[in-house]
C-alpha cells in the first residue's frame, strides 16, 4: 500500500508509516457544528471574530449583498463561538425611515458615483416630490400614490422619469435597511415618449450665449452654431486642421461628402475658435471627453435655466435654420453642411411660424 502522507510504499494494512509515521487512518469529517444562519467565526489578524447575517439588501448598482452583525478581538475561537448566540438575540429591526431621511443617506452616497448633472436631475426631482413624500413612510405609500405624485409633479417625460428612477433608488436603500422588501415605484407607469421635432435656439438665447463667451462649454456651443459642426465633429478635429487665416477647418464626420467638405468658420466666432486653438492640451482642438463634454453642458443647461430640450446636436440645427431664413439658396446648403442630398438637409430646416407668415405675406 502506499502511505497517504509521504507516498512510499509500505506493508498492507499498516496503521502506520514505517518510514515517516504518519498514521494511515483517513480523518473523518467533523459534523457541521452550526446550522445556516447561526453565525460564523474567524481569524482577523491574532483575534477571533464572530459574525451573523441579518439578511441581504440591493445596493445603488443593484447587486445583492449581505447585512451582517459582528464582533472582533477575541482571543479564543471558543469565545467567538460563545458570543454568536449574543448577536443573534441583539439583532433588532431596522426603524421605519421617512423619505427624507433616504433621500438623505442616498444622497451622502450617490455624490461619490454620479455626474454633477445627474445629481442635479435628481436633486430637481426631489424638489418636485418633497412636499407629497418627504416625511411620510415609505411603507405607507402605496402605487397609486406614487402615480399621483409622479404625474402631478413631472412637467415632461424626463422629470418624470427622474422621479420614479430616484424613488426606485430609495426603494433600494429601504430594502437594503429591511424597512421594506417591495419596490413600489419600479410600477410607475411613465407616458409614451414621442421623438419631438429637434429644437433650435431662438435668437434671444443665442445672445444670452454671448454674455457668457468666456465659459469654455459654450465657446464649444457657440462655434457649433455658427459652423453646423456635429459634436462628434468638434471634439475630434485636430488643431492642425484649422485655418483660422483661410476661414475653414476639415474634419468632418459621417458621411462621404461630409467628410470631405470644408467647415467654414464665420467672422462672427473666429476669435471664439482662435481661444480654444489656444487652450488646446493635445492634437485635438477640445479637451474634454464626449461624457465629460455633455456633462458640462448640461451642468451650465440647468444653472442657467436653459431649455431641456436644447442638446448640443440642436447647434446644428440651428446653424441651418438661421441659414435657411437669410435665404441662403438650396444648393450652397446643402454644401455648407455636407448633405449627400437636399431632403436631408431640409430635415434640418425648422422655420417658426413667423419665418412663414412673412413669406406667404409677400404675396401680393
Amino acid at each position: 500500500m502506499i502511505c497517504i502522507k509521504c507516498k512510499k510504499d509500505i506493508p498492507e494494512d499498516s496503521a502506520f508509516c514505517n518510514h515517516c509515521g504518519a498514521s494511515q487512518q483517513k480523518p473523518q469529517k467533523t459534523r457541521k457544528q452550526r446550522g445556516n444562519g447561526q453565525g460564523s467565526v474567524y481569524k482577523r489578524g491574532d483575534k477571533w471574530a464572530a459574525e451573523i447575517t441579518q439578511g441581504y439588501y440591493i445596493d445603488t448598482d443593484g447587486k445583492r449583498k449581505r447585512k451582517v452583525r459582528r464582533k472582533c478581538g477575541f482571543d479564543k475561537k471558543k469565545d467567538a463561538l460563545a458570543y454568536l448566540e449574543t448577536l443573534r438575540t441583539q439583532a433588532q429591526p431596522v426603524a421605519v425611515s421617512s423619505v427624507a431621511d433616504l433621500y438623505s443617506l442616498y444622497h451622502s452616497e450617490a455624490e461619490k458615483k454620479l455626474s454633477h448633472s445627474k445629481m442635479q436631475a435628481y436633486e430637481i426631482a426631489w424638489k418636485k416630490i418633497v412636499g407629497s413624500v418627504g416625511f411620510r413612510k415609505i411603507t405607507a405609500l402605496t402605487v397609486p400614490e406614487l402615480q399621483t405624485i409622479t404625474d402631478t409633479a413631472g412637467t415632461s417625460y424626463y422629470t418624470k422619469r427622474d422621479i420614479k428612477n430616484l424613488l426606485s433608488h430609495l426603494y433600494r436603500i429601504a430594502i437594503r435597511d429591511d424597512i421594506t422588501d417591495k419596490n413600489r415605484a419600479q410600477y410607475i407607469q411613465l407616458p409614451e415618449h414621442e421623438t419631438a421635432e429637434r429644437a433650435v435656439f431662438t435668437e434671444d438665447e443665442i445672445a444670452e450665449l454671448w454674455s457668457f463667451s468666456d465659459h469654455y462649454i459654450v465657446k464649444h456651443i457657440l462655434v457649433m452654431i455658427y459652423t453646423g459642426m456635429r459634436p462628434a465633429e468638434i471634439l475630434s478635429v485636430k488643431v492642425e486642421n484649422i485655418f483660422l487665416k483661410d476661414h475653414y477647418l476639415t474634419g468632418g464626420v459621417k458621411t462621404r461628402k461630409s467628410k470631405s467638405r470644408k467647415i467654414i468658420i464665420a467672422d462672427k466666432v473666429s476669435s471664439t475658435l482662435a481661444e480654444l486653438v489656444q487652450t488646446a492640451k493635445g492634437i485635438r482642438l477640445s479637451n474634454y471627453t464626449k461624457n465629460a463634454f455633455y456633462d458640462a453642458w448640461n451642468d451650465f443647461r440647468v444653472s442657467h435655466g436653459i431649455r431641456e430640450e436644447l442638446t448640443p446636436y440642436c447647434c446644428r440645427h440651428t446653424y441651418v435654420t438661421r441659414l435657411t431664413a437669410l435665404k441662403v439658396s438650396p444648393a450652397m446648403l446643402q454644401e455648407l453642411v455636407g448633405h449627400e442630398d437636399y431632403e436631408t438637409t431640409l430635415e434640418y430646416t425648422h422655420l417658426s411660424i413667423a419665418d412663414r407668415l412673412a413669406e406667404v405675406n409677400r404675396l401680393a
